[in-house]
């Protein structure tokens, strides 16, 4: 009882002396009060410094290495990291600040390995990046100037360090690489260490936000929610986790804006004797289905979200909140019996793997993310952020998986997704390796899992965790020599993924599947001891699938799967883009230095030349070989991936295939990669085709074995297909008239795929002179981007002509203050394979890799450049393949 009345003096007491029960003070570089600087150990480079940041961006912005990007700085820039650099701030606390009674330095984010002092006293350390550290520093810091340094280790030393203590393998990367060793031995960006598709740049920095909160009392320092329904009403829960060292008696109140400007409110007293870091409160809700919205994956409906605030105040003052915004859905992955599931005898034996959304099963359409940037620093810029996923968004798609060698995203990125109704398959951040499991290790990623799933479970876009990328198939398969010791590796494995982040994940986020590993055989791998003997049973759960030695443009050479996560092929990013990494026209060579230190993938640039010269004629006595290579490369991908997306669509057929997120969406470097989109935001050949092969209604051709053609319709609408013709057009290679055509009956059910005929009209001696065009057509409007067959390579085709292209520019259609839309309108007298269009004004066509079988074809450029279109026009070339 005393110590109850002592406490509401002293609180009154506050009251009356404080107006803000707490108050953030900014230590990042946007408070020009904050002075910060970094040095390196023998202290012969000392420059401003910038947080949020890195050390390689603060040296590339005061002169003392150039851009990080260009030519082989990757290498020549090394030296940073095996050096140890000190970051330090100086800034000055009043007395104001000296009267609350707590004072904690919040570090958002830091690379990677720290030693920190405040005033010259050492306060801790920090070991992990994607950890948040909370230090109570009132006792260290002083009215007026007060410094705080950061000594960072370099992450190359400390990872050595550790790996001689905690040996995992494997212990380097492939020498392709350029890269260093041990990046398992710490939790820092894996991809940092370099991958086949990115470059090394082991960074050290401070590359989230710091501040200092002066406060009172308890603060809520996290807030989880979670939704289930019933027929007629949704119930929240919500749980806010409170930190403090304060007594404190009050009241947390939950208000959740809902659609009609309406709101709603729970509350609930508190009088808690001492509020420790963790103490939980939970608040309940229960909200009619009448007045919320459901939230819908991207091209499935719309993406609404419900304003929710969580206050913890007293009588007089709002100690703290949380505003969160948050969707209502469902989310179900269902691994099922597959002979039986939803009524269908037909799926066979095995497990289905799909996701079922507000009751729905829905075929997930998408790519694979890796960070924005090999600088973890830049990695949030909004702007880039924002293209990324806005084109994810425009070719139509429904799930982006975050792998696990990059970072957990910024606040914003999950923000976006919601707002695009873009799925987030999150993995935890383990890549490619076997980690340790000492006690230091397993307690920084208690503490990691902990706190990011509580961060970002809220989101509607958040719809599966799985543990890892490759580990449980690595370790199987024997990829890093692991064999003789399977019985230590296998109990590491089980260590880390299922005793250490499996309980955390489930006790945070009960309503979300965790799934150990990606790939893998779902339920099935548990029911098998987590390790399966064959993690790629075409049954179960999920497959990573590459081959680069067989005809990718053929359908046939795919395997069935439940799920395809990973797939892909590479191709060389456009030659504008790698001017902007080398202007030495020598380097533009496949045997160039710099051609072979891009290539990261083993046999990576082989494997390119292998695939598309079973297609595609290229001379290699041609003075423009390498320029026809690059551009050709792309035409090879997007076909290759065309093919294997489609066979996975086609195959959604009895819900046996049920994912497609192929490898991979975006680039951090001007290389070859399996990427759709080039390092800077522009558009390959592969996304325009993405743009068409995940469209929501499509006529889909297979070219069987023996020579047939399959059609499917594919239909990932919530309306049948009713009534319907497909158009089958046969056409010479040297006209554009059709010299045969016929119509076919078309129906699809909501949310399928099903064969609609079989075709059999070749003529085996004139297969080489003819191709077939499919269209679909539904109430009087074409429904479906127009699809092709060709039965023979294209480079043993007959009649392909030299075509006489003209491309006008006409009135725009739209002009915003934002944007301009032009019309462009373009020409031809012969069919033209692959027409490539580029702009040197900064915009985007609508479509591109064009595949011209009509004398006129409309697309449009959209331009935020406020500009005459007959600059436009004259900015405009082109090119296509004609052997």
């Amino acid at each position: 009882m005393s110590t109850v009345n002592l406490a509401s003096v002293f609180f009154c007491f506050c009251v009356v002396n404080f107006v803000f029960a707490q108050v953030k003070f900014d230590l990042s570089s946007a408070n020009s009060d904050v002075i910060w600087t970094v040095e390196n150990e023998n202290k012969s480079i000392s420059i401003p410094a910038t947080v949020p940041g890195g050390i390689y961006s603060d040296l590339q912005k005061e002169g003392i290495i150039s851009n990080i990007l260009h030519g082989f700085n990757d290498v020549l820039t090394r030296w940073v990291a095996y050096d140890s650099w000190t970051y330090k701030s100086r800034f000055q606390i009043n007395s104001e600040h000296l009267n609350y009674i707590s004072s904690d330095l919040i570090l958002e984010g830091v690379d990677t390995i720290s030693f920190l002092e405040v005033n010259g006293i050492p306060i801790g350390l920090t070991n992990n990046m994607f950890v948040k550290y909370i230090f109570d520093i009132r006792q260290y810091i002083k009215e007026g100037e007060n410094e705080l340094i950061f000594n960072f280790m370099s992450p190359i030393d400390a990872a050595k360090e550790r790996s001689s203590k905690h040996f995992t393998a494997p212990e380097c990367v492939p020498e392709e690489y350029h890269g260093e060793c041990h990046a398992n031995q710490l939790r820092k960006m894996q991809a940092s260490f370099s991958w086949d598709w990115g470059p090394a740049f082991p960074s050290v920095g401070l590359w989230k936000n710091v501040s200092i909160m002066f406060h009172n009392g308890a603060l809520i320092r996290s807030v989880t929610t979670h939704t289930h329904r019933d027929k007629s009403h949704w119930y929240l829960r919500i749980i806010a986790t409170l930190n403090g060292t304060k007594n404190i008696r009050g009241f947390l109140s939950a208000q959740l804006s809902v659609d009609a400007d309406q709101s709603l409110t729970v509350g609930k007293h508190l009088n808690i004797s001492s509020v420790e870091d963790g103490t939980e409160v939970e608040l309940n809700m229960t909200i009619s289905v009448n007045v919320v919205s459901l939230w819908w994956p991207n091209g499935y409906g719309e993406h609404p979200l419900y304003d929710l605030k969580i206050s913890l105040t007293n009588e007089e003052n709002e100690l703290s909140q949380k505003k969160l915004k948050i969707g209502f859905r469902t989310v179900e992955l269902v691994e099922a019996d597959a002979s039986t599931v939803l009524g269908n005898t037909t799926g066979g034996q095995g497990l289905t793997f799909f996701f079922k959304v507000n009751g729905y099963p829905i075929f997930m359409k998408g790519s694979n993310w890796i960070p924005a940037h090999i600088l973890p620093e830049l990695g949030a810029d909004e702007k880039t952020v924002d293209n990324l996923l806005e084109s994810a968004r425009d070719a139509h798609m429904a799930m982006l998986r975050v792998w696990g060698g990059g970072v957990y995203e910024s606040d914003y990125f999950y923000q976006r997704c919601d707002e695009l109704g873009i799925l987030i398959w999150q993995d935890f951040l383990f890549a490619c390796a076997m980690y340790p499991t000492d006690k230091e290790f397993l307690e920084t990623v208690k503490l990691e899992i902990e706190q990011n799933v509580q961060r970002l479970q809220h989101h509607a876009s958040i719809a599966v965790w799985a543990g890892n990328n490759e580990n449980e198939v690595a370790l199987r398969g024997n990829w890093y020599k692991t064999q003789p010791d399977f019985d230590r590796y296998k109990e590491e494995y089980i260590k880390l993924y299922v005793d250490t982040i499996k309980p955390i994940v489930e006790m945070l986020d009960p309503g979300r599947r965790y799934l150990v590993s990606s790939p893998s055989n779902g339920r099935q791998s548990e029911e098998d001891g987590y390790v399966a003997l064959n993690p790629y049973d075409p049954h179960y759960g999920d497959t990573h699938y590459y081959n680069y030695i067989a005809d990718n443009w053929d359908s046939n050479i795919y395997p069935k799967t439940r799920f395809a996560s990973e797939y892909g092929f590479q191709s060389f990013p456009s030659l504008k883009t790698m001017t902007d990494a080398t202007n030495r026209s020598d380097d533009f060579r496949l045997d160039s230095e710099y051609s072979k230190h891009r290539q990261h993938s083993p046999n990576g640039n082989n494997n390119i030349e292998l695939q598309l010269t079973k297609h595609l004629k290229l001379d290699t006595n041609d003075s423009k070989y390498f320029e026809k290579f690059v551009f050709y490369s792309q035409i090879s991908q997007a076909m290759s991936m065309k093919a294997e997306t489609e066979f996975y669509r086609q195959s959604q057929a009895d819900w046996y295939t049920m994912g497609a997120l192929y490898w991979q969406l975006n680039d951090v470097w001007q290389a070859p990669s399996w990427s759709g989109i080039e390092y800077g935001g522009k558009w390959k050949m592969l996304h325009f085709f993405a743009k068409r092969f995940f469209a929501p209604v499509l006529v889909s051709p297979r070219l069987t074995l023996t020579g047939n053609v399959d059609v499917y319709l594919i239909n990932d609408r919530f309306v049948p297909l009713t009534g319907a013709e497909i158009i089958v057009d046969v056409f010479n290679w040297t006209s554009l008239t059709p010299i045969f055509n016929k119509t076919y009956p078309a129906n699809a059910k909501i949310l399928s795929s099903s064969k609609q005929t079989r075709l059999n009209i070749w003529n085996n001696d004139s297969k080489d002179e003819v191709f077939i065009r499919f269209s679909l057509k539904y109430n009087g409007a074409l429904w479906s981007p127009q699809n092709f067959v060709f039965p023979i390579p294209l480079k043993n085709v007959k009649g392909l002509q030299t075509p006489r292209i003209k491309i006008k520019l006409q009135r725009p259609t739209i002009q915003a203050a934002d944007e301009t839309k032009f019309i462009i309108s373009i020409e031809t007298d012969s069919v033209v394979l692959f027409l490539w269009l580029e702009s040197e004004v900064e915009g985007r066509f609508s479509d591109n890799g064009l595949i011209l079988t009509d004398p006129v074809t409309n697309i449009y450029f959209t331009t935020k450049i406020n500009i005459n279109k007959n600059v436009i026009q004259r900015g405009i070339s082109y090119q296509y393949y004609n052997h």
